[in-house]
């Protein structure tokens, strides 16, 4: 019986800095990956390579909807016949996974363990009345962390517990940094979360963009575009070759970072907003401030 554990957490919520530290706590067991990213590109996926795991990537929609249900489903099917003692899905930020245990009913070599919500501190009450998928997250998962309590005020940890609690009143939330994961809460992850009256919360208005940078853009260059697009943005991922090495870009809202990679980059930054936010005239601005560096620009 393969044990099954959803995790779960709003566009950059710290996911999978805390996936990388939750996968510790099944050491010496075989393990399998099955990483969701609503944008094109994996991004994701080439960060926990480096875990010793099988890893399933399926990106450019959520693994819940219809669009790439399909997928998740093949995906648990090779996973179940391989037969690894424990798989971790991490769904994709904008993901509603209240319908979860009807998708792994038909799978009777899963063994559904919960669901733990990854929720930033600072920034969850702009986003719980914003996302639909936000509160939905939150009510399918016994666990919530709230991450990053570091960056955030009392008052915005006290903010993030109360939405929390509105959202799941069973909820254990406990407070964490950097995605850190003690053993003891692990007891705390169990499959029988009520979620028939979920939180109807309107719906988000998706905003996509790809842009392809060109390997000649300087990072002095990199980075004033990217101040310039974060902040109209929820989030800005992808690896980026430039003349002074390889970076991988991870913006969450107005933060810029760009940390050095020693892997591939395929030059494509993946940006993802929501209702109001002016991606697509930034965007373009971008483009016409930058054109030397920016190959093409795709959205929809």
């Amino acid at each position: 019986m393969m044990e099954l554990y959803l995790i779960t957490g709003f566009l950059g919520a710290g996911k999978t800095t805390f996936l990388k530290n939750f996968a510790r706590q099944f050491a010496g067991r075989r393990l399998r990956l099955i990483i969701n990213e609503f944008g094109r590109a994996g991004v994701d996926g080439t960060l926990l390579r480096e875990l010793d795991a099988a890893l399933d990537e399926i990106s450019n929609g959520s693994i819940f909807c219809a669009c790439r249900l399909d997928q998740f489903e093949a995906a648990l099917e090779q996973a179940a016949a391989d037969a690894p003692d424990v798989a971790l899905v991490e769904a994709s930020g904008l993901a509603d996974p209240t319908n979860v245990r009807r998708v792994l009913a038909q799978f009777p070599a899963v063994s559904y363990q919960g669901s733990v919500c990854v929720a930033d501190a600072a920034r969850l009450e702009k986003v719980f009345s914003t996302a639909r998928a936000c509160p939905r997250q939150l009510a399918v998962s016994s666990l919530v962390l709230l991450n990053k309590t570091d960056l955030a005020t009392e008052a915005q940890c006290a903010e993030a517990k109360a939405l929390i609690l509105r959202a799941n009143p069973a909820a254990r939330i406990r407070r964490t940094q950097f995605g850190r994961f003690e053993p003891e809460w692990l007891s705390l992850i169990v499959p029988d979360v009520d979620v028939d009256e979920v939180l109807d919360m309107p719906d988000i208005t998706l905003q996509k963009a790809v842009l392809q940078i060109r390997p000649t853009m300087p990072l002095a260059a990199l980075q004033k575009c990217l101040v310039q697009l974060a902040g109209e943005t929820w989030r800005i991922k992808g690896f980026v070759r430039v003349p002074e090495g390889i970076f991988y870009v991870d913006c969450t809202g107005p933060e810029v970072r760009l940390t050095p990679w020693q892997g591939e980059a395929d030059n494509r930054l993946v940006l993802l907003a929501g209702k109001g936010m002016q991606l697509r005239r930034t965007a373009r601005t971008a483009v016409q401030w930058y054109n030397d560096y920016i190959e093409e620009l795709s959205m929809r």
